[in-house]
């Protein structure tokens, strides 16, 4: 029996076709449930096979179970289904003739599967597939806006007519061949943490919860964080964490480029990479920068794994409390995960805190640099370093951080409650004596101020303060910091300012 000009029995080793094509047809047949009606029909499989195969989830799941059940008959049963894959699906012969084929490569299996509490972990010991292609695939995929749900702001959707996409959000892509809509929303590592460390991975990627709401995916690419380029032997440690109902499952890996790996028709689920852990990884990073509303120039600078979940969390966080984002490049190199960083500025009034930062995936909290700058004047730089090297660099502007003298009116008004109840009679006194010497307030502004209660005091002399602007906002807090530096730390005010 020929196959597209070749026999189904190889005259070196005298294996079938269908045996020596395993992995690629295990990956590659799509449409299992007419295949296993036509080798039920044909007695080539019993209905206890036939029952076991259908329940399964998913192409591959049915595939590997079907090639259990077809050890059992024999050649004849082989070349039967080699002819139904022929008929039904004869693209998948033609794939595998192809000359530009790329080989599939085997690697070790998966651990065993193993339970820990209450909710039981399933991993595959099959054959691990993996194909590999070390460079990025042409840029051909459509970006998508996704629309935000007005009801729940934390899930996204889509819809798309036939072609490839991908989410500019998310970094979801996906391939179909009809209109589509689906939907998602980001989830977190840190209740799967200890579960991971059991199986020995660690997170490679954001985790989506995806929903196909209409029609069907013929592919999806998870985005994944894990620098490809400096350990070659990294492209085989790739899987996939599928969450359901029933346990995690580590699911195979069909295709890993530098930025995804790819699933044919996966069953959807909280899903997301991880790699293999128990050796040094490099990962893929971002430098986020926030211009907070404080006064004076304070900076929130973020180092963070490429996690659009995190990322989005940050600017939520940053935006609903006033602050703009000053966007920058990321870094050009991949970074250590759990490795330690300090962040410099070429101006000696900076300072920044805390002097050391550990790149870590904290999606609940994540921690930042604060930087502080009294009075900048020109452009400055940011340098990102570890050990001796700088692993990161970039100018920070005038026009990106604006007029700060503008925020000082602004940042006394956003603590008024709060000094009104915090300051004491004793300060709100010596306040007033320190304004009064500076000229920002005269003898009959001080007098009428000095009529009223503690509270009131503070009231009154807080709004006149206020109502003279900059310069006369900045020296009460020059004199508060001078008066109570107690009182400024719990509050969060700026330090550093001159006496």
């Amino acid at each position: 029996m020929e196959a597209g000009g070749q026999s189904l029995m190889s005259d070196s080793d005298k294996e079938h076709f269908v045996d020596k094509h395993k992995v690629e047809l295990i990956l590659t047949v799509q449409s299992v449930d007419p295949i296993l009606d036509e080798l039920l029909t044909k007695g080539v499989i019993q209905h206890e096979s036939y029952d076991k195969i259908r329940a399964l989830s998913t192409s591959v799941e049915k595939m590997r179970d079907l090639f259990e059940a077809l050890e059992a008959v024999g050649v004849g049963g082989k070349d039967i289904f080699y002819n139904i894959i022929k008929k039904l699906q004869p693209h998948v012969i033609e794939e595998i003739f192809s000359p530009s084929r790329i080989v599939f490569q085997s690697a070790k299996s998966l651990p065993e599967s193993s339970k820990r509490g209450s909710k039981p972990f399933i991993s595959w010991t099959s054959t691990k597939i993996v194909k590999v292609t070390r460079t990025s695939p042409k840029d051909d995929w459509i970006k998508l806006e996704p629309e935000v749900n007005y009801v729940d702001a934390s899930i996204y959707s889509h819809q798309s007519e036939a072609g490839k996409f991908e989410c500019s959000v998310s970094g979801l892509r996906w391939v179909c061949n009809e209109k589509i809509s689906l939907k998602y929303q980001f989830g977190f590592w840190e209740e799967h943490k200890e579960r991971l460390e059991t199986m020995q991975y660690i997170a490679g990627g954001p985790l989506l919860d995806i929903t196909v709401t209409a029609g069907k995916l013929d592919e999806v690419y998870l985005p994944h964080w894990i620098c490809t380029d400096d350990i070659p032997s990294i492209l085989d440690k790739f899987a996939v964490l599928h969450i359901d109902a029933y346990g995690d499952v580590v699911e195979q890996v069909s295709e890993v480029t530098p930025s995804h790996v790819k699933l044919y028709q996966p069953v959807f689920s909280p899903r997301g990479v991880l790699m293999k852990a128990g050796f040094p990884v490099k990962i893929n990073c971002k430098v986020l920068i926030y211009k907070t509303n404080k006064a004076f120039l304070t900076l929130h600078v973020y180092l963070i794994p490429c996690d659009p979940a995190i990322q989005q969390m940050i600017k939520n966080k940053e935006l609903s409390s006033g602050h703009k984002m000053i966007p920058k490049p990321y870094p050009v190199k991949a970074l250590k995960m759990r490795d330690r960083f300090i962040l410099t500025a070429d101006t000696e009034s900076a300072e920044i805190y805390p002097e050391k930062l550990k790149l870590a995936y904290e999606s609940s909290d994540p921690n930042f640099f604060e930087v502080f700058i009294e009075n900048p004047d020109s452009n400055f730089q940011l340098t990102l370093r570890h050990g001796s090297g700088p692993v990161w660099t970039s100018a920070i502007r005038k026009d990106d951080y604006g007029d700060i003298q503008v925020v000082y009116d602004k940042e006394l008004a956003s603590v008024r409650s709060k000094l009104v109840v915090k300051m004491s009679r004793e300060v709100i006194n010596q306040l007033l004596d320190d304004l009064l010497e500076d000229g920002v307030l005269n003898d009959e502004e001080k007098d009428s101020i000095l009529h009223n209660n503690r509270a009131d005091r503070a009231r009154c002399l807080i709004d006149k303060v206020k109502m003279k602007g900059y310069t006369a906002s900045r020296k009460m807090f020059t004199h508060l910091q001078s008066r109570d530096p107690t009182l400024c730390a719990e509050l969060g005010l700026p330090y550093g300012l001159p006496v």
